[in-house]
Order: C-alpha cells, then structure tokens, then sequence
C-alpha cells in the first residue's frame, strides 16, 4: 500500500515534469533550428552574390595553386568571417569546386552530403533552402547547412553554395537540457522522499489499525487500543475500533454472566440425578430395572458432556501463551483418550518434539477432541497416529486414522457449531478445535489421507527454541502401554 501510495503522489509530477521538459525541449530546438536556418541561407545567397559564376564553373582538377582559384577563395573569405560559417561550392552532382578553408580538391565527390541530396537539387532548380538534418561536427557541436544557387549571366544554375554553420545556443539547450536532467532526478527524489513520508504517516496507522483489528478477530477483547494522537479520519477510525472492542467485550461479559448461570442452574440438578442414579443402581443391582438405571446414567454422563463442550465453545478467552512442551502434551491427549480407545478397541500411538509457545490447555482440549473423532472414525484393531513437530517458526499436531474419510457432501460444513455425522455427536469437537486455531493465529485442516482415512493437521506459530528430541515412539492401545 505504501508503494502505491507514493507511486500515486510521485508519477502525477513526474509525468507532468516530463512532459513540460520535452515541450519546452522541442520548441527551444524548433526555434533555434529556424534561426539558424534562415542564417544560413543568408549567408549561402551572400556568398553566391559575391562570385563569379563562369569562373567558378570553369574550374577543373589540379588548379588549386592557381590564381583564380585563390581569387575565387578570396571572394568567400570575408563572407564565411563575417556570417561565421564555413562556405563551399559544389557542382548539381556533389563534386566539389571550392571552399573558404581550401580542404576539398576540385573534382572530388562529397560523401557527406549525400545527407542533403534532396537539397541541393532543390538549390540546383534555383531555391535556396536549408538542410533537414543536424550533424555533429568535430568540435562536438552542432551543425547544419543552407544553400543557394549559383546562376550565370543568363540565369542558369551552374553550381551551388552551401553554408555551414552552428548557433552559440545549440550549447546553451545542451546546458539546459542537461540542468532539466539533474532537475528532474532531484525533483523525482525528492518527490519519491516526500511521498514516502506521507504514505507513511497514512499506512502506519493503517497497519495499527489493522493489526487490533486481527486481535479483536482473534478473540483478544481486554487490550485497548493506544491513545488517540489524531485528529482526522484515521482518529476517528480507531475511536469507532475502539468502541467495537469495548462494545465486545461488555457483551462477552454479559455473556459469560449468563453461561454461568446456566452452568449452575443445569450443572445442580444434573449432579443430584446423577447421585440418585448411583443410589438406585445400588438399590437394584442384580434385579431387572438394572439395565433401565445403567441407560440413566449414561444419558446424564452425555448430556454433562453436551453442557461442557458448549460452555468451552462458548467462552471467549484469549489464548495464554507459555512454552508448551509437545512430546508431554501429546502423551497428555493419549493418557486421556486411552479409555475411548479401549473401548474402540484401536491403539493410539505419538511421537513429539520440540517447544511452542501457546495455551497449553486450549491446544490440550483441542487435539483431545480431534484425537477423539479419530478414534470414534477408525476401524477396530487399527492405529491412530498422533504426532507433534515445531520446525522453521511453525508447531503442528498432526492425528492420522484409517478411517473411511470425509464425506464430499460434510466438508463444506465441518467446522460449523452443532454439525455433525454421528448419531451421538455434539457438533462441537472440530469447531472448538477450528476456534482454538485461529484464537492462536493458525489453521486447522482435514485431509484425505494416502492409502485411506483423514489427516487432522493443527497449525499454529511457534516462536523458534531449542528443540528437544525426547526420543522413542509410544503406543497406547486396549491394553495400555505397550
């Protein structure tokens, strides 16, 4: 965002800084490139009135020692002094006659103007006029040529003159435009500089705001945001954040009130009927109304169950994190679903290493409830595989079964509260253990797995300790340890 920002505020500028630069370049050049060739035209019409046209044509190779010839140069010189240029004469077909500084010998084509072909027929038909091109001289400057024709007595044109010459303020537009050129860089600099100090006093509070508003999603209602320091919109929005979060949590204190009310008013009775079921099952142990009690308490053992598992989904307690050793919280989770497990006749089997810093007994319930649902999911005489790793800034609980996977029609609703494909389910397993992910910043996922069964994968982030292997591979099963 911060770069978009600045890009946003700089290339407007920049843009229009460009744009002004080559309009200002071109006009400047349009300008001087006119003046200069109408100089030269001047000077080259200047030069054929000074000569003498039958002379000049007569001139043939090897008569450059001769007195014409130098009579001839002698006529050019005050001309090419006086306009500052360097005058030449040239046949229609681009030979050379003469020129003011005597370089070229008589007879010998020009290559270089074969630029100005198109030209110089124009001058040889009798119209005086500028060459298209600029050319860099020797000296590094910038040239050009005009041209008229050299007619005799009669009015035919016998030859042409061509003028070269340059302007003094071709050097100052170098100038300029090499100024323009450190201008701009230093204005694009300082612009990018200036943007990036107001995309920063936009995005960081911005990445404030973002950053309480993943807390407050995460469940973390009790820390408030920082003092207002603003005024302007980005105040207002933390103040309306703020409010959210206070607004929250008095609901979720509301709420706790009432949770536990109800825990009290459904907890008592259910403790006093399972008293009295125990006592009647005494009572009628052996008799015929036994199998009635025993269904009893069974049904109160579920129904207690139901009121823990939705108080614990119902609470909303941000996470407290401390160094939670995995291999000791894996054989924890084992431990307790060793009964369900007997029962189930399948063997549980973990293996962990390494630290992470999270709420040891939210990330406890959670791989409890999935190790569950994968013990209830597993044939008899097969393993569930629970196993634990922190690596590369990232803990994970992974709970493998050989089940018979996930029906396509129950993924798209797996982790909803009170979904379930179990007669007896409360729903509640996975979305608790979905709500322990995120409160903790991580994922939780359900795969299929290779060979058949579901892969449980629990992620969250794990700050980076020394890792402690403790070694070895336990399993626990029907029997116990083993």
């Amino acid at each position: 965002m911060r770069l978009r920002f600045a890009l946003a505020a700089l290339l407007p500028a920049l843009l229009s800084l460009a744009v002004m630069a080559l309009v200002a370049d071109r006009l400047a050049r349009r300008a001087l490139d006119d003046e200069l060739s109408a100089r030269l035209v001047v000077a080259a019409r200047a030069a054929a009135a000074a000569l003498p046209a039958e002379r000049v044509v007569r001139l043939e190779a090897g008569q450059e020692g001769t007195r014409t010839y130098g009579h001839i140069r002698a006529r050019l010189l005050p001309v090419a002094g006086a306009t500052g240029t360097r005058l030449f004469v040239v046949r229609p077909d681009r030979t050379a006659l003469v020129d003011s500084e005597g370089r070229i010998p008589i007879g010998v084509p020009v290559p270089a103007l074969e630029r100005d072909r198109f030209e110089i027929a124009e001058a040889a038909a009798g119209r005086a006029v500028a060459s298209q091109i600029l050319f860099e001289g020797s000296d590094g400057r910038l040239y050009k040529t005009g041209y008229a024709p050299l007619a005799d007595d009669a009015g035919n044109v016998v030859a042409v003159v061509g003028a070269d010459g340059t302007a003094a303020s071709f050097v100052t537009l170098r100038r300029f435009r090499r100024l323009l050129g450190t201008v701009a860089i230093a204005g694009a600099v300082l612009g990018a500089l200036v943007a990036a100090l107001a995309s920063l006093s936009v995005t960081r509070p911005l990445t404030r705001l973002t950053e309480a508003a993943r807390r407050i999603a995460r469940g973390d209602l009790e820390t408030p945001l920082w003092r207002r320091e603003r005024h302007d919109e980005i105040g207002t929005l933390r103040d309306t954040l703020e409010e959210m979060r206070r607004a929250l949590r008095s609901r979720d204190e509301e709420r706790e009130t009432l949770l536990a009310g109800i825990a009290h008013e459904v907890r008592n009775p259910l403790g006093a009927l399972d008293l009295f079921a125990g006592l009647l099952a005494e009572e009628l142990q052996g008799g015929p109304q036994a199998p009635h009690v025993s269904r009893i308490q069974s049904e109160l053992a579920a129904l207690s169950k139901v009121v823990e598992e939705f108080l614990d989904y119902a609470r909303a307690r941000p996470p407290l994190r401390e160094p939670v050793d995995l291999r000791l919280l894996v054989a924890e989770v084992a431990d307790l679903s060793a009964p369900l497990a007997a029962q189930r006749q399948v063997s549980v089997s973990f293996d962990g290493e390494g630290e992470a810093k999270a709420d040891r007994e939210q990330l406890r319930r959670a791989a409890v409830n999935l190790v569950r649902n994968a013990v209830e999911a597993a044939p008899a005489a097969s393993e569930v595989e629970l196993v634990a790793r922190a690596a590369d800034g990232e803990a994970t609980i992974e709970i493998r079964d050989r089940g018979p996977g996930l029906a396509p029609d129950a993924r798209a609703s797996l982790f909803r509260p009170f979904f379930t494909t179990k007669e007896k389910g409360t729903g509640l397993g996975l979305a608790l253990a979905k709500k322990v992910a995120d409160a903790h910043g991580g994922t939780l996922a359900l795969e299929e797995r290779e060979g058949g069964g579901t892969v449980a994968r629990l992620a969250i982030p794990a700050e980076p300790s020394a890792s402690r292997t403790l070694g070895g591979r336990a399993q626990r099963g029907a029997g116990g340890h083993g």
